[in-house]
């Protein structure tokens, strides 16, 4: 016989999760801290996921952020769900600036880590257009690899040329250049499509000159010129 008295906790979890009532669940959390970080729904979503994912619920992370790290399960706050998304994905994914500063906090090198699709919360953010959060990553993820894994620069190979490809294709022309400024070698990367931010830029007609006026298209030509 099944035995479904996991709904007695995982459902109210779930309920304050999406409505942002921590109260309503903090005495749950008290009396078993595992629920904290416990995979709740048929996704293998935890409540930190699903709280971030509402991109509302910002009381709610911030005090279980708070609770997780307390209770010494700090090393669990990035389980993620059955795609591999963690919780960081799923901020950039939404846009969930406030979100992502708390976790950044709590690890600064999961800027860095891809999902099982080779996407990094940088990768998503831009691919799903949120121009916020997009800024705020660019500012706390390095030009550097993970200990251990050299090349893996989300700015360098592949990764780079997804980063400005989509940043373009988003139209985010301005974020675009501050990206060519600091990295000008990310011009000359494919993206995943084999595709460079030139040919890119080739296929938007709507920021090529008019009259005497270069706009993006004359600045983004000055700013990478030294790479041709």
């Amino acid at each position: 016989m099944t035995n479904y008295n996991y709904v007695i906790s995982d459902l109210p979890i779930y309920k304050a999760a999406l409505l942002d009532n921590w109260d309503s669940v903090s005495q749950l959390f008290e009396q078993d801290p595992e629920l904290l970080t416990k995979q709740i729904t048929y996704w293998w979503e935890t409540p930190l996921i699903i709280a971030v994912g509402t991109n509302r619920s910002h009381s709610f992370v911030e005090k279980l952020v708070e609770r997780i790290v307390a209770v010494g399960a700090k090393d669990k706050l990035f389980v993620g769900s059955y795609g591999g998304n963690n919780p960081l994905h799923y901020a950039a994914k939404v846009g969930n600036t406030t979100a992502a500063k708390l976790l950044v906090d709590q690890n600064p090198d999961m800027t860095r880590v891809p999902n099982p699709y080779g996407n990094t919360p940088l990768k998503l953010v831009a691919w799903h257009g949120n121009k916020d959060t997009l800024k705020y990553l660019l500012t706390v993820t390095p030009d550097t690899s993970l200990p251990g894994e050299e090349g893996s620069s989300p700015y360098t190979g592949v990764a780079g040329g997804d980063l400005i490809t989509l940043t373009i294709m988003a139209g985010f022309y301005d974020v675009a250049l501050e990206i060519v400024d600091s990295h000008p070698n990310i011009v000359l990367e494919n993206d995943r499509n084999g595709k460079t931010a030139l040919q890119i830029l080739a296929l938007k007609p709507e920021i090529f000159p008019s009259g005497n006026r270069l706009g993006f298209w004359g600045n983004f030509i000055y700013s990478c010129k030294s790479q041709f």
